[in-house]
């Protein structure tokens, strides 16, 4: 079973009973929270982020995931600039094939109206993840270093990009006027 909150995987288990099933289902669909569907479901897990996205802080717990990741397709110069950055620190990082996106909404879709940076031969290429055009992602520029990398997605940054907000790009577009 998986259990989905605006654009979020918020909890999983596995069950070969029908009613634990019932019971975990309807207690999802009534608005307990994890802790709770936990205690009535004890199949059910969920980890630090979705908590994170249930007290509404989900961005900044995805910032910690990644600054503290032994992962290795993360780049953590890049990460820790990025995240030195404020307006980019406001919102929610992703990868996605080795890429470092950003997106105005914490939940999936994301939005990609935000550069994206992706480190490439000891040096970082800046692009649009949006298609601009019919032949796939345009370039925006190459930097040596991830300061200029961050800096080159700051200035194209969307009018009015604020912090991210729950929901996904679909709800996103509903409310946003740009």
């Amino acid at each position: 079973m998986n259990f989905w909150e605006r654009g979020v995987l918020m909890a999983k288990g596995t069950t070969t009973s029908l009613d634990a099933a019932a019971t975990a289902t309807g207690a999802w669909q009534a608005g307990t929270n994890l802790e709770g569907l936990r205690s009535a479901c004890p199949f059910i897990e969920y980890g630090p982020l979705a908590e994170a996205h249930e007290r509404g802080d989900a961005a900044e717990a995805k910032w910690t995931i990644y600054r503290h990741t032994s992962a290795s397709h993360v780049d953590h110069e890049l990460i820790e600039a990025a995240y030195a950055e404020p307006r980019l620190r406001a919102l929610f990082p992703f990868h996605s094939h080795r890429s470092l996106n950003f997106s105005r909404c914490t939940g999936f879709p994301y939005t990609h109206d935000v550069p994206v940076i992706t480190p490439a031969n000891g040096g970082y290429l800046v692009t649009w993840w949006k298609t601009r055009s019919p032949h796939g992602p345009a370039g925006i520029g190459e930097a040596d270093n991830p300061d200029d990398a961050v800096a080159m997605v700051v200035a194209r940054l969307p009018n009015d990009c604020g912090p991210a907000v729950v929901g996904t790009a679909d709800d996103f577009d509903k409310t946003d006027s740009t």
